[in-house]
């Protein structure tokens, strides 16, 4: 089970930068949220960029950059499935908002989202889920919406993404 702080994050993140429209768009959320580390003349605001690119077998990638100015870019694989991009930019968002990324670490790519042991992808995939079916809209919905495939498409997620969402959530 995710940290209550990975929750918490994705929560804020939503707070600061959504809309409040279903279904949650991680690109403009990100394009919201500004990252600001050091303080007075060492401030930087650092921006995060989301980009669809081909990627083959992977899904996406979240990466620091220096150039032109520093700032974090996350891409995700535009040949997906739009369901599956849209988990992809939630969780390439959460390893930048969750500081998996940083200047000393500069790049983490995901190749299978597997999160058997690695507790940066297993909370990368709590900070999507929570960020684009939010635990308190699913279990409302879901007490309207007894079709899977409907509360699916509600969330913009795909089929398995609720039910595991659902799941989690003790809900199914």
């Amino acid at each position: 089970m995710a940290t209550y702080n990975v929750i918490e994050m994705a929560q804020k993140a939503r707070e600061l930068a959504w809309d409040g429209n279903f279904p949650v768009n991680p690109i403009a959320v990100a394009k919201g949220i500004n990252i600001v580390k050091g303080k007075g003349e060492e401030e930087q605001r650092l921006s995060i960029s989301m980009v669809g690119e081909s990627l083959g077998d992977l899904s996406g990638y979240a990466e620091f950059i220096e150039e032109p100015e520093p700032s974090f870019r996350c891409a995700y694989n535009h040949d997906e499935a739009s369901v599956r991009q849209r988990f992809t930019q939630a969780h390439e968002l959460g390893h930048v908002l969750l500081n998996h990324v940083s200047k000393e670490h500069t790049r983490l790519r995901d190749t299978t989202f597997n999160d058997r042991g690695d507790w940066r992808e297993i909370d990368a995939n709590a900070f999507a889920a929570e960020l684009i079916m939010p635990a308190e809209y699913v279990r409302h919905q879901a007490s309207k919406i007894a079709d899977i495939g409907k509360l699916a498409r509600y969330f913009g997620v795909s089929a398995t993404a609720i039910r595991y969402r659902l799941s989690n959530l003790g809900l199914l």
